[in-house]
């Protein structure tokens, strides 16, 4: 052989060995992109939540809605009056709900369709691209049924974890941001047809949400708290002003006492308050210490108040967020200002996930209706907010609260 064709081999096993090394490059280069392009999803999800939002609701049947209202609601969901926290029973029911193995399949095809790799589903890649490294899998009570009757107030529940929730259920709102994107697959169900009946809680995850409007009253006069959810550190409703406190239904800890412990609606606010008011560590729900309700501060104050009729907790409803189909309890927690100021006389201005909107002081945003008006109307505010904000003005003289009367009124069901 000559020198020359010497020369032609040695490039030719050079090229051959070089394959292997760019076929990584490849791949990885095809991998960033697809990260890019999930996170560039994500983006367009968190900034036009609300266009989404009020898309999806515009788009379902009519008898899943309640005239005016901003979220999805089942007959009997929308009391005629507000009724207190106690009167809803809780029931256990300890056998976990198995989801379809179709309803599973039909979730990880969502994000499947993404080719991230070994990342089959949305909480892997809320954390490990998205960077949400705060996001946190621990246990969560499972509503399976809710039926708040006046003659039949109850709510049924198993366990199941948080990421669970996000990958069968929170997932549908990123999946909204992709077919908006025309980047769903031509042809190709979408996991939201799959499931078909938002009330049909077997065949997802469902955590439940307990959204709280927090009331000072002071006499004649009233204040109410927002929140502005920083999406760095939230999924639902992320970079939206929503309630404060408000969050999922969970065990205080990780262990399995407090399953059965902490197994109350009141325990839960309680923690809220503890966390987003006044920024506790321990009650975000993932330490291993159990939490004295009798004797630790703020629950023992709050528990007081409660006990002593200087804070009153009421139900306005429930319904579903038409985004995820999530469902969320309504309610407002009145609290007497001299209570209110011993008990969060040290409220942070921002906590773990935002900022709060405390007006000019520590009295809150005034609770009348142009304040009320303007919060409702602006596209920045999250629909379970709106809807405890409408419906605790309609309510108003039965919360014995100051507003009188207005040429704004909120929604109500049509005779």
């Amino acid at each position: 052989m000559s020198l020359q064709d010497w020369l032609a081999l040695g490039a030719l096993a050079a090229g051959l060995l070089a394959l292997p090394a760019a076929r990584v490059a490849w791949r990885s280069a095809r991998r960033t992109d697809r990260e890019d392009e999930f996170r560039t999803q994500l983006a367009s999800l968190r900034s036009n939540q609300a266009e989404f939002t009020r898309h999806a609701l515009d788009r379902s049947p009519e008898h899943w809605q309640y005239p005016g209202f901003p979220m999805l609601v089942r007959p009997g969901w929308i009391p005629d009056a507000p009724f207190d926290l106690d009167e809803i029973r809780l029931v256990w029911r300890g056998t976990p709900y198995e989801t379809s193995a179709p309803s599973l399949r039909s979730a990880s095809r969502v994000m499947s369709a993404l080719q991230l790799g070994d990342i089959t589903n949305y909480s892997t890649a809320l954390t490990r691209v998205a960077g949400m490294t705060s996001l946190f899998d621990g246990k969560i009570y499972r509503l399976v049924d809710a039926d708040l009757k006046s003659d039949s107030k109850q709510m049924a529940f198993t366990e199941s974890s948080y990421f669970a929730y996000l990958d069968s259920s929170e997932v549908l709102a990123f999946e909204t941001a992709r077919v908006a994107s025309k980047r769903w697959p031509s042809g190709r169900k979408t996991h939201r047809r799959h499931l078909a009946d938002p009330f049909d809680f077997r065949n997802r995850v469902v955590g439940l949400g307990i959204d709280t409007l927090t009331i000072r009253s002071c006499g004649d006069k009233a204040g109410f708290f927002l929140h502005r959810r920083d999406p760095s550190r939230v999924v639902n409703n992320a970079g939206q002003i929503g309630l404060i406190p408000a969050g999922e239904f969970t065990p205080s800890d990780l262990s399995i006492e407090t399953t059965e412990n902490d197994f109350d609606l009141w325990k839960n606010i309680m923690r809220e308050y503890a966390e987003e008011f006044l920024g506790f560590v321990d009650a975000q729900g993932q330490g291993g210490r159990w939490l004295d309700y009798v004797k630790e501060a703020p629950y023992r104050q709050l528990a007081d108040a409660k006990a002593r009729g200087k804070l009153k907790v009421k139900v306005l409803g429930l319904g579903l967020d038409p985004l995820p189909w999530k469902p969320e309890l309504l309610t407002v927690c009145v609290i007497e200002a001299q209570s209110f100021d011993a008990i969060f006389g040290r409220m942070v201005r921002r906590n773990s996930e935002g900022l709060i909107l405390a007006g000019g002081g520590k009295e809150g945003l005034p609770f009348d209706a142009v304040t009320i008006e303007r919060y409702c109307k602006d596209d920045d505010i999250s629909l379970n907010a709106k809807a405890c904000l409408q419906l605790a003005w309609r309510f108003r003289a039965d919360l014995r609260l100051p507003g009188g009367k207005s040429e704004w009124s909120a929604p109500r069901e049509s005779s």
